[in-house]
């Protein structure tokens, strides 16, 4: 846990002090059109507009930025799930069978948090290699946790839900990125 929390605020850090030096684009109607564009070709378009709007770094954001955010918003959104998954170990009477997925999910939370970690280091220094896999690690770590989750009985947790918002969002920002590259 103190892991995750000491992660999370190294990520703020390093996302704040890039947005100090990140040049400003100004848009008109205060929404930047950047955005609908980044966005252009990954597959969850809706998703991704919306959780890059929804951070108001987005409005004046270049490319780079979009890209930052986006592992943010992925990273924010892992390590509120990690939470959830530890608050319903500690304090739910779950199934056996339940409770192991949690646990192994939890692991992979763990994991992914850490390689978003990664990834914003990397593209903070412009190793877009290393950022894709450092993100391909975490979309892998959510796959694993859906695959235990899927053979959970009952399945009408939250957990579920939230793993996949998870999984997409991780996709969201890795196409960000590889946009970011190809531009």
């Amino acid at each position: 846990m103190r892991l995750v929390i000491n992660n999370v605020v190294l990520f703020v850090g390093i996302f704040c002090l890039y947005l100090s030096f990140s040049p400003p684009i100004n848009a008109a109607d205060g929404n930047n059109p950047l955005v609908a564009h980044a966005c252009e070709k990954v597959k969850a378009k809706d998703l991704c507009v919306s959780s890059l709007m929804a951070e108001h770094a987005s409005k004046s954001a270049d490319l780079a930025t979009l890209a930052l955010i986006s592992i943010k918003v992925a990273s924010n959104n892992g390590t509120n799930t990690s939470f959830y998954i530890k608050k319903s170990l500690d304090t739910q009477k779950l199934e056996p069978a339940v409770e192991q997925n949690f646990q192994d999910c939890e692991d992979n939370y763990i994991s992914a948090t850490q390689q978003l970690d990664g990834a914003v280091s990397s593209l903070v220094s412009k190793n877009y290699k290393d950022t894709k896999m450092f993100l391909e690690s975490a979309i892998d770590d959510a796959i694993t946790c859906d695959n235990g989750l899927r053979k959970m009985p009952g399945n009408q947790l939250e957990l579920p839900h939230r793993n996949i918002m998870f999984r997409q969002l991780c996709i969201n920002a890795l196409d960000v990125v590889l946009f970011l590259t190809t531009s």
